[in-house]
């Protein structure tokens, strides 16, 4: 999986005030939403791209902004407290003049992210992978791993980690 990231820079983002109300309005109810299915269906509105069996836990960020550049595939599981971040204005926060990154994010199948975790702009995390509780992930994480960490990093294939814990859990099932 490539290190490199398709950032694109723009000095705004505009927005109509229409589609700004229509936003905020499904953003409210994909956080708070009573129900996997809600949220799921308020944030496919704002224009997040979701496959199947996708869990997002209740107050859980998507981008406001433009939730339209990330795609959240088949089988992810959102955890409480998990924030996605499309575009990056801090720069422009403090100097108006500074432009604005804003960049496609990828959630590969079955990765799960731990309550707290943040992901970036421009990043794919790949298919099976899991990102550990308060994680911030702002580069890509390979297929099959579990990353921890600010910044996280892979510490373990996924694999590996199952077979320990297995291993462990069969010495002392009852």
């Amino acid at each position: 999986m490539s290190e490199e990231k398709k950032v694109r820079y723009v000095n705004e983002i505009k927005i109509s005030f229409a589609k700004k109300i229509w936003n905020r309005f499904w953003y409210f109810l994909g956080y708070f939403g009573p129900g996997n299915s809600f949220r799921i269906f308020a944030n496919r509105a704002r224009g997040v791209k979701i496959g199947k069996g996708v869990f997002i836990d209740a107050m859980v960020h998507i981008d406001t902004v433009v939730p339209n550049l990330i795609t959240i595939e088949d089988g992810v599981k959102l955890s409480i407290g998990v924030k996605i971040f499309a575009h990056n204005s801090v720069f422009q926060d403090v100097n108006p003049k500074d432009p604005i990154a804003v960049s496609p994010i990828s959630i590969q199948k079955r990765a799960q992210l731990a309550p707290n975790a943040i992901v970036l702009e421009g990043v794919t995390i790949g298919k099976n992978s899991i990102i550990g509780t308060s994680a911030v992930v702002n580069k890509n994480i390979p297929a099959g791993y579990i990353a921890v960490g600010i910044p996280a990093k892979p510490i373990k294939k996924y694999k590996e980690a199952r077979d320990i814990f297995l291993k462990e859990a069969s010495k002392n099932i009852k």
